[in-house]
């Protein structure tokens, strides 16, 4: 009777041990730090490519007029050469490049798309969020 009372007081702590590690992951595993949202406003004007941020960045409005290659996050844009502790530091990173009536984002973090390609239309807007979705407004 005795050694059946001891199994018992054992199991109740077995079982007292194992919900409360089940109880530590579940409550780390809901922590953990969720993708930040970006939702960007891509339009034309005249020659420039003009970026207005709704989501996600510390900017509200940048603008390009170069064909040159551009990696932006969060802050503004970023040279990983120079600085390569901003590909850890950054939430998100995405390689901006124009080539006549063409933009090309490449997605390099935080984003859900590897490439997206859009035309040069003054009458248009796009908005595109950290998935990829693209939404076209009529301006």
């Amino acid at each position: 009777m005795k050694s059946l009372t001891l199994i018992s007081r054992n199991m109740k702590n077995l079982i007292l041990l194992v919900m409360c590690f089940f109880s530590s992951v579940i409550n780390s595993q809901s922590q953990e730090k969720k993708s930040p949202e970006l939702e960007w406003i891509i339009s034309f004007k005249n020659n420039h490519v003009v970026f207005e941020c709704a989501k996600g960045c510390n900017y509200s409005y940048l603008s390009f007029n170069a064909d040159r290659k551009v990696i932006l996050n969060e802050n503004t844009t970023v040279n990983l050469e120079k600085n390569p502790e901003e590909r850890n530091d950054s939430n998100f990173l995405v390689q901006y490049s124009k080539s006549g009536n063409v933009i090309h984002l490449e997605g390099i973090k935080g984003v859900a798309w590897e490439n997206i390609t859009l035309l040069k239309d003054l009458n248009l807007k796009y908005c595109i969020d950290q998935t990829g979705l693209i939404k076209k407004i009529t301006t």
